[in-house]
C-alpha cells in the first residue's frame, strides 16, 4: 500500500502529488504576483508619459483585482491629482494613509491636494489625541495591543516559573516591562475605540456634488458640496448614501458616484 501524507480538502495525496501540487500553487502565486508587477509598471510607464487618465484606470484596476496597496493608492493619487480631480485625489491619499500614516511624501501631496481644492482637513474636537491617535495606522496600533498582552502574559508565565529575587536588575526590568505594556495595551484599546467612526469616514470626489432632501434624483438639492471635502457617510438607498458634510450643517442623500469611503 503506498504512503500517505496529510490530505488536502479531504483527500490523501502520495508524496509526489503533494510535491506537485505544492509547484502548481507556487506557480499559481508567482505568475500573480507576475501579473500585478507589469500591471503597476505598465500603469508607473503611462504615468511617466503623461497619460495620466490611462495610468489612473491602470491603478484601480490594481486596486479592484487585488485590494488596498499603499504605494497604487500613493500613485493613483498622483495621477488624479495631475489630472486636477482633487476629490479622487484626497481620497486615494487618504486611502494610502490609512496603511502609510508617517510617509511624508504622501502627507506633502495630500497638502498640496486639499490647498489646490480649498478643502482642508477637519482639526476634530480633540486635534492633539487625533494627532497622537494618527501616529499609527489601525493595523499597527492592533499589533501594539497584541504585542504588549503577548509580553505581559509571558512575563506572568515566567513569574510563575521562575522566583525572581527584589531589589535586582531583572525585577526592575520585568516590572518596567510590565507597567509598559499595561500602558501600551490601554492606550492602544482606547485609540481603536476612538477610531472605530473612521469607518464612516468619507471624501466628496465629483464637484458641486448635490445632496439632495431625498434619495431620488427627481429630489430638491438642499445643497452642493465641493470635491475633496470631509463628509460622514451613512446608510445607502439605492443609489445614493446618507452623508452629513464635516463642515457646515449641510446633510442629505448624496449619489454613490459622488462620494467614497476613506476605509470600509
Amino acid at each position: 500500500m503506498a504512503a500517505t501524507v496529510g490530505g488536502i480538502a479531504g483527500f490523501t495525496q502520495t508524496p509526489f502529488e503533494m510535491i506537485r501540487y505544492l509547484l502548481i500553487l507556487w506557480a499559481t502565486l508567482a505568475t500573480a504576483f507576475a501579473g500585478e508587477a507589469v500591471a503597476f509598471d505598465r500603469a508607473n510607464q503611462q504615468f511617466h508619459a503623461g497619460d495620466f487618465t490611462g495610468a489612473a484606470a491602470g491603478y484601480e484596476k490594481i486596486l479592484a483585482d487585488d485590494g488596498p496597496d499603499a504605494a497604487v493608492l500613493y500613485n493613483l493619487g498622483n495621477s488624479y491629482q495631475s489630472l486636477k480631480q482633487y476629490g479622487r485625489a484626497i481620497l486615494s491619499y487618504e486611502r494610502a494613509r490609512t496603511l502609510t500614516p508617517r510617509d511624508p511624501d504622501l502627507l506633502a501631496n495630500l497638502t498640496m491636494a486639499r490647498k489646490a481644492a480649498t478643502a482642508f482637513e477637519d482639526a476634530g474636537s480633540y486635534p492633539r489625541l487625533d494627532a497622537i491617535a494618527g501616529t499609527l495606522s489601525r493595523n499597527e496600533w492592533s499589533w501594539l495591543v497584541a504585542g504588549s498582552a503577548l509580553a505581559l502574559g509571558g512575563l506572568s508565565l515566567l513569574g510563575g516559573l521562575v522566583r525572581i529575587p527584589p531589589r535586582t536588575f531583572a525585577k526592575r526590568l520585568v516590572t518596567t516591562v510590565a507597567v509598559v505594556s499595561c500602558l501600551a495595551i490601554a492606550m492602544g484599546s482606547a485609540v481603536l475605540v476612538l477610531r472605530r467612526g473612521e469607518k464612516g469616514r468619507g471624501i466628496i470626489v465629483t464637484d458641486n456634488a448635490p445632496i439632495r432632501l431625498s434619495p431620488f434624483k427627481t429630489a430638491a438639492v438642499a445643497g452642493n458640496a465641493a470635491a475633496g471635502h470631509s463628509v460622514r457617510l451613512g446608510k445607502k438607498s439605492g443609489n445614493f448614501q446618507y452623508a452629513e458634510l464635516a463642515a457646515g450643517n449641510l446633510q442629505g442623500w448624496v449619489a454613490v458616484e459622488d462620494a467614497g469611503l476613506i476605509a470600509d
